[in-house]
């Protein structure tokens, strides 16, 4: 009985941990497949690194920018500076993050825009995983 009730929890936990559904936009907003970001807004984002594994992209955003709405890779979220982003995508559904600086986060692969909500520059990195061919 212990072990049947361990298992229902443990599966209960699991499926809590599972990531939310991909909510692509499939309006005029992004075209498919997905354009990467360092073309669609190179004025924010620059490649740091990259290889076969991973890639690293520094973000930069002045007060109250918008990056424009994009298909995003799930990326580990470094904050260089205090973060306070907004991420909205495009079903309205809106996240804010804040963060200081050091602080990391993990961020799902979705499609979203971003919005610095701090009065002052916003430097963050994003390092995304790559999927295997």
């Amino acid at each position: 009985m212990k072990r049947a009730a361990l298992f229902v929890l443990l599966t209960i936990v699991l499926a809590a941990q599972n990531r939310p559904p991909r909510q692509y936009v499939t309006g005029p907003e992004i075209v498919h497949p997905p354009i990467d970001i360092l073309k669609i807004d190179p004025k924010h984002y620059r490649l740091e690194f990259e290889n076969e594994k991973v890639r690293t992209l520094r973000v930069t955003l002045a007060a109250d920018e918008i990056v424009p709405m994009h298909v995003a890779a799930a990326a580990t979220l470094v904050c260089l500076t205090e973060c306070h982003v907004r991420l909205t995508a495009p079903s309205g559904r809106v996240q804010d993050v804040h963060l200081e600086a050091g602080q990391t986060r993990w961020i799902w692969d979705d499609s979203r825009s971003e919005k610095n909500l701090s009065t002052h520059k916003l430097e963050m990195l994003l390092i995304e995983v790559k999927q295997p061919a």
